[in-house]
């Protein structure tokens, strides 16, 4: 797999790292979120192992290489998988030269997990490279991030971003609404399209201008992750605040939608069908989609 444009930089750091010996055993690659950082990991784990960079490391039997991430999406890293990686990292290299192991998503560990980690990290064994990749490091504790030397992805610019997913095959018209949902974020908005997702825009536009109702929208909504899609929501409502002439009626709905996200973080039993329906007749008034 290639590295798109914005992650040649930071690759071109750790190479010269490795050529000059002086790769880190640790280090936490850090980033927005569905920017490629999991395949700049694979990059590096193959750089240290000296195998072929453009394989995909998660995918790979190799002796020297782990990968450990969530069985599924919002699930936590338990500590077993963590003394699992442990001990692989102990071991002698199978094949003479390094082992590497990428801990992806590694703000989903326990807090039993993360103490398992520190541990390693604390007495990291000489040939072994350990490579944490994470979106919300402050979630990771303190004793864990001082230990690991921290890479950057930073987010490129729109137009390297519409290029890279033209070469995806990805037709700009059709991504420009997924990448205001997703934050920009290039994978995010490929790997949802090539799911067949649709951009939630479209069911807002329908909803705004009568053609689906509200109720029959949340009911469409009602196994959805209420934050994930309040996020989503946000980005557009800000967008449409941004280019209004009055945006007063907006940025009321954005608060309305700020305020169930922080209701979402403290309470678990929220009903998502209802609150997606109160919003959606809400949101009819705000919008003004004609």
């Amino acid at each position: 797999m290639s590295l798109p444009a914005w992650l040649r930089e930071p690759a071109a750091a750790l190479q010269r790292l490795v050529d000059d010996g002086r790769a880190p055993h640790a280090v936490l690659m850090q980033g927005p979120g569905g920017w490629g950082e999991p395949l700049l990991a694979s990059h590096f784990a193959l750089t240290l192992l000296e195998e072929e960079v453009e394989k995909d490391a998660s995918a790979i039997a190799h002796p020297d290489l782990r990968w450990v991430e969530p069985a599924a999406p919002g699930n936590t890293i338990r500590v077993e998988a963590i003394r699992e990686l442990s001990a692989f990292m102990h071991q002698t290299a199978a094949l003479g030269k390094a082992k590497a192991a990428v801990l992806n998503s590694a703000h989903r560990m326990n807090p039993n997990a993360a103490n398992a980690l520190l541990k390693t990290l604390e007495e990291p064994p000489g040939d072994s490279y350990l490579i944490l990749v994470t979106h919300a490091p402050a979630q990771l504790p303190a004793t864990v991030r001082s230990r690991c030397q921290r890479v950057a992805v930073r987010p490129a610019d729109a137009a390297t971003v519409k290029a890279w997913l033209a070469e995806q095959g990805v037709p700009i018209e059709r991504a420009a609404p997924m990448l205001v949902e997703v934050g920009g974020a290039p994978y995010r908005a490929r790997d949802a399209l090539g799911r067949g997702e649709e951009p939630m825009w479209n069911a807002l536009e329908a909803v705004a201008s009568g053609k689906v109702t509200a109720l029959d929208q949340a009911l469409a909504w009602r196994r959805e992750e209420l934050l994930e899609l309040t996020a989503r929501w946000q980005r557009h409502v800000h967008r449409l605040a941004r280019e209004a002439a009055e945006p007063r009626r907006l940025l009321r709905f954005d608060a309305e939608l700020a305020a169930l996200r922080a209701a979402a973080v403290a309470s678990s039993g929220l009903n998502a069908q209802a609150q997606f329906e109160r919003l959606l007749l809400m949101w009819r008034r705000a919008a003004a989609i004609t």
